[in-house]
């Protein structure tokens, strides 16, 4: 998927701050259920995806000074990029601290195969950890960090609906704010905005704006919309990132409700 420099330097730093990141404290057990079968995946999940990127691009005042557009290197005002696909993810175990293990690999439309696999351990407050290396795109790094389980049910929630999650290490700072828009007993509407200082010389930002709907009962995402935008010195670059659930191996497998007489 062809991306932007900053943009995957931001999301890179996503990765390696939850590398680095405290283990969060353990969710209680999942409710029994059939044993796996061995090699078996528990679950697997299916998403469509999409990402455009404008590309990396200096601002530039308009001429007759009606505002501000911007433009790429060469003067030229910036085209979008980016990819569509599909986004496979199999649920393989549950790890003792409570984080589900998940393989995840992407289809890119185009492509013959899928791209290289990665095995990652997700939290329910956005935390994942990718030993592999190379790490995921960062279109998967996004989907992951929703995949955790009880991602709404086991949130601090305040008395207004909302939750807050900082970190901060030498390489960057972050906020992520909450809100909880909507909710029933089956779904769940999440808005979330997350702020992060890239210390990387340049003191780049960038501020990503991320609705979330969350199926309660099969605890996933149904569908996530994420725009980011990443601005350092004169320059911007602005990314979306949509996904949408299309196949749920466990929903599928529940049995119908014999239909009343």
């Amino acid at each position: 998927m062809m991306t932007l420099s900053h943009a995957r330097c931001a999301l890179l730093l996503c990765g390696l701050a939850a590398l680095s990141a405290q283990t969060p404290a353990p969710l209680p057990a999942l409710s029994p259920g059939p044993t796996p079968t061995p090699g078996k995946p528990l679950r697997h999940l299916e998403y469509t995806f999409s990402v455009g990127v404008q590309g990396l691009q200096n601002y530039a005042v308009e001429p007759g000074g009606s505002g501000v557009q911007t433009v790429d290197k060469g003067g030229h005002v910036a085209t979008p990029e980016g990819g569509s696909g599909t986004m496979s993810v199999d649920v393989l175990s549950v790890a003792p601290d409570g984080a589900l293990v998940l393989r995840i690999a992407e289809l890119v439309q185009g492509d013959p195969r899928p791209r290289q696999a990665f095995t990652c351990n997700v939290y329910g407050n956005t935390s994942v950890l990718c030993p592999s290396t190379p790490s995921p795109s960062e279109a998967e790094w996004v989907l992951l960090s929703y995949l955790g389980r009880e991602f709404v049910d086991a949130a601090p929630w305040n008395a207004q609906g909302q939750w807050e999650r900082k970190e901060q290490s030498d390489q960057f700072q972050t906020t992520e704010d909450f809100t909880l828009i909507d909710a029933s007993k089956q779904r769940a509407v999440v808005h979330e905005v997350k702020k992060m200082e890239l210390h990387n010389g340049g003191f780049d930002n960038q501020t990503s704006d991320v609705m979330i709907t969350y199926d309660r009962a099969m605890e996933v995402p149904t569908s996530i919309h994420d725009d980011v935008v990443t601005t350092g010195g004169d320059e911007a670059s602005h990314a979306k990132y949509d996904f949408t659930l299309k196949h749920d191996s466990m929903k599928s497998a529940r049995p119908r409700a014999t239909p009343k007489p």
